[in-house]
Parts: structure tokens; sequence; C-alpha cells
């Protein structure tokens, strides 16, 4: 073995343990992917972890979507089906799905040098960054409409009006698609998809949908919405293994965008005609998939108790607005899971305490409650979906318990509710 890697380097990789395995996770990110315990235990009792590829036993076309054993050519039709969606594609996320529609779109307006769309993706101004990066990729330039700035930071759908017709002036062309972000992963706001589905729809314009953090969370119908392409995070939520994600699209659109591969090689010959380039060829074909798999039954169910889910994040956010000064920020009523804190309480007690701003972190993570971004106390995001009612009650009471102990610790003038 090479001196360079010696056994002392490794051992430090051996001995890697996931202390937060019994938290009760509050990372907006990570709660709708949380896998199911039944999920978990089929994963390992099923032997699906013994290797990468795991799905590929017995595949026989080369691409992953259209194998049989197990039948991943049933399941993405089901996913299809399930958002009123005509096709369906996994992909290595939300961003590679993304990037498949902004590709699609880019060639589309090459190809035919259109005199109706120009180069342009018209999104809100609180994408993720996926979404720009996608277009980035595709070589489409960004244009956003504004939002109303604080403290909701809401868009409305009148200003993609507004914003066609400026791009329609400058350039004399349409974008070429309005990509818009379900809800919005800063603030947790729903954007006005229908009505913006109606504008994409009367203008001609194709029409995206990032369901990153919605699909999976509550019932979606693409075809309500309007939306010629819906783009999925299952890892964000729809309770799977990351990284996975699925493009849903209509019959026209997967023509264009899941396009099998035609190139050959000059000296070989060699073809691949069962690969999609849109797609990098094959995707995700091991251990994601199946858990997306396993899950599906799971994810079916939660999105018929999504008003429970909402009720909780709703209580939570009166309850911390109950400690002086705390804000929710974004929408109200707040329409979901994600909630964004302004908490100017816990911003003076770090300029009080040692551990300055990572002080609520580190306290909260003792209570055993894990999620919080480190040395963050100023302002802060939260999920709790799929929590118990009591782990919520517990989540609230270790805000209120940490916010007393400080104001009593530092002589703070703040009013604290009640932690009886």
């Amino acid at each position: 073995m090479s001196q360079k890697i010696s056994e002392e380097r490794m051992a430090k990789f051996r001995s890697i343990v996931n202390q937060y395995k019994s938290d009760i996770i509050i990372h907006p990110i990570m709660r709708g992917g949380v896998i199911p315990d039944n999920v978990q235990k089929m994963l390992i009792d099923e032997g699906w972890m013994k290797v990468g590829y795991t799905i590929c036993y017995n595949c026989i076309e080369g691409r992953s979507s259209l194998i049989s054993k197990p039948p991943v050519d049933e399941f993405l039709p089901m996913v299809a089906d399930f958002f009123h969606g005509d096709l369906a594609e996994h992909t290595f996320g939300s961003r590679v799905a993304q990037f498949a529609v902004m590709k699609t779109i880019a060639d589309g307006i090459s190809k035919e040098g259109s005199k109706k769309f120009t180069k342009v993706v018209l999104t809100d101004p609180l994408c993720h960054y996926t979404t720009a990066i996608a277009a980035e990729m595709s070589g489409l330039r960004l244009s956003e409409v504004p939002h109303s700035g604080h403290p909701e930071y809401k868009v409305k759908a009148e200003d993609f009006v507004n914003k066609i017709e400026s791009i329609k002036k400058d350039t004399g062309k349409l974008p070429g698609l309005i990509a818009l972000t379900h809800v919005e992963p800063y603030y947790g706001n729903l954007n006005p998809v229908r009505e913006v589905g109606k504008i994409a729809k009367d203008y001609g314009i194709p029409y995206m949908v990032n369901a990153a953090y919605t699909a999976g969370i509550f019932p979606i119908d693409m075809k309500d919405l309007q939306a010629d392409f819906l783009t999925v995070s299952a890892h964000k939520s729809m309770a799977s293994l990351g990284p996975l994600g699925f493009l849903i699209t209509g019959q026209d659109w997967g023509r264009k965008a899941f396009q099998k591969s035609t190139i050959k090689a000059d000296w070989t010959g060699r073809t691949f005609g069962k690969k999609v380039p849109n797609l990098f060829g094959c995707s995700v074909g091991g251990l994601p998939l199946i858990s997306a798999m396993y899950s599906f039954y799971h994810i079916a169910d939660r999105v018929k108790r999504w008003e429970v889910e909402l009720e909780k994040a709703r209580w939570f956010a009166s309850e911390m607005e109950k400690i002086d000064s705390i804000m929710l920020i974004g929408e109200r009523p707040h329409n979901h899971h994600l909630m964004h804190f302004e908490t100017p309480i816990f911003w003076e007690i770090s300029k009080h305490h040692k551990r300055r701003g990572f002080f609520l972190a580190e306290d909260i993570m003792k209570r055993r409650i894990v999620g919080l971004h480190r040395g963050l106390s100023k302002h802060f995001k939260i999920s709790l979906y799929g929590l118990s009612w009591q782990e919520v009650s517990k989540v609230r009471d270790a805000f209120y318990e940490i916010a007393k102990r400080y104001v009593d610790e530092f002589e703070l003038d703040y009013e604290l509710p009640s932690t009886e």
C-alpha cells in the first residue's frame, strides 16, 4: 500500500458514525425525504445495498428506465399518472430534470431558427440556484420578475405578463420558457402556478413548474396547472434516497425531451440508440430508485393528509411568534411546511454568548433536535413536516426553554411565553 494512503489515514473513514440517527430532524430539505422505517428495513433485508448498480442484473435494453425486473418500466408510468402527466423519466435529481427541459428548449430554438422565441428563461426571483445553472448550461439567459420585498416576498402573476411584454418589446420575440418554482426554497411561498400556467398558455410559451419542494408533499395535477413540464426532487419530497428526481411531461414534449441518441462513432461505427442524451444516457441505476419504488405507497397515502401537516406548520409559527421579536417571514397565511423566521432575540443572545451565533444550533442539538444551520441566530429556516404533534410540541418547547435560559442569564429585556 502506498505510504501516502496509510492505514492510519483510512481508519477515520472506517469509523464514521451517524451521530444524529435518533434525533428529530427539522432541516427543510430533509423532512420530505425522510425514509419510512419499513422501507429502510426492506432495503437491507432484500439485499439492495449489496452493489452500486443494484437494479441492473436483468438489464436488457441498456437503459435503467426500460428495466422490467425490478419493474422500473411499470413504476415510471405510475409516477406520470400520479402527477397527471403522460411520460416520466427518472433523473439525477431535479437539477438534471430542469437541465433536460432547458436543453430541449434551447435546442428547439436553435434548430428551428425560431422567429417566435428568444433564448430567455423567465423565472421567479427566488428560484433554486439549480434553475439558473440549468439555464446557463443550456445557453439560455435568465430573466426574473420582481417580488414584493420584506416581509412577504410575494410574486404576482401579472408581473409575468409585464415581463413577457418587456422581453417582446426588447427582442421582438417571446421568452423561450417560463420556469416557475411551485414553492420557493427561501421563505416557503406558494407561487401563483395556476395563474401563470394560464398566462403561458395564452402566449403559447412552454411552461415548467419546478415542484422540488412540493411533489410528494401535497396533491399536484400538472394538467390543472397547465404545465408542459414538472420537475421533481425525490430525495427532497418523495421519501427517497438521493440523488433522484423525475421529469414528467406530455407526449409531444416527451418525444423531444427524451429523444434517443443518434451519434455514430466514425471508426467503430458504434451507436447508442437506447440512450437519452438529455438524461446523460442512462440515469440512476441503484438504491435511490429502489427506495422510491418502496416509498411510493407511503407518498400516495401521505399527500391525502396535507391539511394536517399544514395545520402543524401554522400552529408552530403562531407559537414561535409568542416569543418577543420573532416573526415568520413569507406569505400569510402560510401554505407550506418550510418556514423562515426572523429571530432578533437569538441574535441579541449571540452577542453575549461565548459561542456567538453557534449557540442556537448547539443548544437545540443537546435536546436531540438537529437541522438548524450552524452559526445562524438572526434568522433560520425550519420544517416539521411528518413529525407527530408530540414532536412538534417538543421542538416548540426547546426554543422556549433556550430563550428563557439566556434572557434570564444575560438579563435581557424580552417578554417570553410560559414554558409550563
